[in-house]
């Protein structure tokens, strides 16, 4: 690695290099000392991934010293914490250590690790299951070229451990290489280790086939995001987690082209605009990641910082609005003043996802998310018609996560639509599954719509995952979200048979009230009604997964109804106190008063005294669509909403 070689620290001599040391020292002091104290951990021979971004963390430690590492084996069962060993992510952590403290412990550490890695892990047919998997390689590498820049200017190892470090930089490069593919251009894989390739053509231009590893590079990863990236700016595999994945490893790329003066094709560059664009849009707006998907609660603000100092490249100062830099940006970004706005940290929004079939909803107050879109591939979830939904701050309705991808460890009960807040008809999943990944059966989302009048925001969809029923099923799910901060969710099952419904509501509690037929989350300060009479809630403890192996005890409410034919179920979900009277209305069409599963009307009385009139059409009448009479006012419309000022139609 040539000495004028800015990278990811953006230093060229010693002097830059102690100028980021002070930098971190000083604006972010808290943050420097639980680096030390997770490289201290690793130092003294216990592992355990709990970093941001951790694609897989653990929670649980592993005592090994060095010598004792099995490198092919997984202590604790999982071959995911097999390949966190083996990104050596960890060892960044190390080295910054040395670079904040200077303690000996750290250089010798990173001395003992590397070498036994590297005696214990050649390249063959074995350890391509294990330390060879192509993801983990183009991982690894971006790893080991942040420690051979800090190298350069602090001697982390010696001099015959920078020679060996080199060689097998050049060996993995050509690993890479000879593994790109057309055929897997729309797994995030492609991207993660491209950027290890491209990486590492400028780092060392002296290798002998750097210039074919950089043409090559921008050559797969144009033709892998024309598959991958959605014409809405979402990553194809519908998980948030690997979406941001793939955008900061566009990022890395980006950033070390702009450092280097190198060209890449302007669709390289908007590619990483769609999605960081996307990324503001789902964010929550206290810049928590959902667990949509594989995905982990993760803050994505240093992400989202990160991506806008990459992409708008400003060479002017803020002068309003200036954010201050999270510990992950920083450290990302390196040596120098980055001023940001946080510009893509939206914390208000409204917008459909018209590809992904992801529609969001939100503002400082409240956030929406509603799924009607494809499962995606292996790290889709069986969340069709699922909601998640969040009131100042708190979550309120939640995913569950995905725990892990071990079969034995629950993955399928992690990723089936019980697991998610939605429906079931006759205790059937909508999708099914041969194993964590694959699929046999996969349902058809269909009828989405999205749409947002005087501040009432209307999200809608439907599927034909129970059309392979003997009786088949059409449901479909209607979301009515108000400004005030409740909402109406109202679900309709076309069918001509008997069948049992089950529409699950994951609670982020741990406590429930029932009063009637309505719940009570008290530490929530929410509560949801069913206007169902017929319908019955069952409530039960549930595990839900915040982060990868993690287990926490949450609330699942099930409202269960037997149906006999097209049917129709509402809810109310609504802040403690807001809505504080709610009655259904007889609804009128040509003087004959309509079934509750053609159409509904539901009068709702807020705290102010003001009142709300809220019509919904299920399915079409017998006699065909004309105007609703209610309390003597007419209406025409799928879905209205009245008020004493106006009315509103939605659809």
């Amino acid at each position: 690695m040539e000495q004028n070689f800015k990278g990811f620290f953006n230093c060229t001599s010693q002097e830059e290099l102690f100028e980021f040391k002070e930098e971190l020292l000083k604006n972010n002091e808290k943050e420097c000392q639980e680096l030390l104290a997770r490289s201290q951990r690793f130092v003294s021979g216990e592992y355990l991934f709990d970093n941001a971004w951790d694609m897989e963390r653990t929670h649980e430690p592993v005592f090994w010293q060095v010598a004792d590492i099995e490198w092919s084996t997984s202590p604790n069962g999982d071959l995911e914490w097999l390949y966190m060993l083996h990104r050596h992510r960890f060892l960044v952590d190390v080295g910054l250590a040395y670079l904040l403290t200077e303690e000996p412990e750290y250089q010798e550490y990173l001395e003992r690790f590397l070498h036994a890695f590297l005696q214990h892990n050649p390249l063959n047919q074995l350890t391509k299951q294990s330390s060879w998997r192509t993801i983990d390689v183009g991982l690894r590498v971006v790893n080991w070229l942040k420690l051979v820049e800090m190298n350069r200017f602090l001697p982390l190892f010696s001099d015959e451990l920078k020679q060996k470090v080199e060689t097998a930089l050049e060996i993995q490069g050509t690993y890479l290489y000879e593994n790109l593919s057309i055929e897997r251009g729309q797994s995030n894989w492609q991207v993660l280790e491209i950027a290890g390739l491209y990486s590492l053509s400028l780092a060392f231009p002296n290798f002998e086939k750097a210039d074919l590893w950089q043409a090559e590079s921008l050559f797969y990863l144009t033709h892998s995001f024309a598959l991958q990236v959605e014409a809405d700016g979402m990553q194809r595999e519908q998980s948030f987690m690997y979406h941001n994945e793939v955008l900061l490893c566009l990022l890395e790329i980006l950033q070390l082209a702009q450092r280097t003066a190198t060209d890449v094709p302007e669709k390289m560059v908007d590619y990483a605009k769609q999605l960081a664009r996307a990324a503001s849009l789902f964010v929550k707006p206290n810049g928590q990641q959902p667990m949509y998907g594989d995905s982990d609660q993760e803050d994505m603000t240093g992400l989202l910082q990160y991506a806008e100092v990459i992409l708008t490249n400003s060479e002017e100062p803020v002068k309003k609005n200036q954010a201050d830099l999270t510990f992950f940006a920083k450290t990302s970004l390196g040596r120098g003043q980055f001023p940001i706005t946080d510009c893509l940290l939206l914390k208000e929004a409204f917008h459909h996802f018209e590809q992904a079939g992801i529609m969001i909803a939100k503002s400082p107050l409240t956030y929406h998310l509603f799924k009607c879109g494809p499962l995606g591939g292996g790290h889709g979830h069986d969340d069709l018609l699922h909601i998640d939904l969040a009131y100042q701050g708190k979550d309120i309705l939640i995913d569950s996560g995905r725990y892990s991808y071990e079969l034995s460890k629950h993955r399928l009960v992690f990723k089936e639509a019980t697991a998610h807040n939605t429906i079931v008809v006759d205790k059937e999943n909508f999708n099914q599954h041969t194993d964590a990944w694959d699929s046999v059966k996969v349902a058809t989302p269909i009828n989405q719509k999205a749409t947002e009048k005087s501040g009432i925001q209307f999200f809608e969809g439907g599927h034909l995952g129970y059309f392979t029923l003997a009786d088949p099923v059409y449901v479909d799910r209607k979301v009515i979200h108000f400004p005030e901060g409740f909402s109406f969710v109202s679900d309709s099952y076309i069918c001509r048979g008997n069948h049992e419904i089950e529409t699950f509501f994951h609670f982020d509690s741990s406590t429930v009230q029932q009063k009637q037929s309505m719940l009570i989350f008290p530490e929530l300060g929410y509560e949801i009604s069913c206007l169902a009479k017929e319908a019955r809630w069952e409530c039960y403890e549930k595990n839900s997964a915040p982060t990868y192996n993690e287990l926490r005890k949450i609330t699942c409410a099930r409202a269960k109804k037997n149906i006999q034919g097209t049917a129709a179920t509402t809810y109310l979900l609504n802040p403690q106190g807001l809505v504080t009277k709610v009655e259904k209305l007889p609804v009128y069409s040509e003087a004959e008063q309509q079934p509750d599963e053609v159409v509904e009307a539901i009068k709702v009385q807020l705290k102010d005294r003001t009142q709300k009139l809220i019509l919904i059409q299920h399915q079409e009448p017998a006699h065909g669509r004309r105007a609703y009479c209610v309390e003597g006012e007419y209406y025409y419309g799928r879905v209205v909403v009245a008020t004493d000022q106006e009315k509103i139609v939605l659809y």
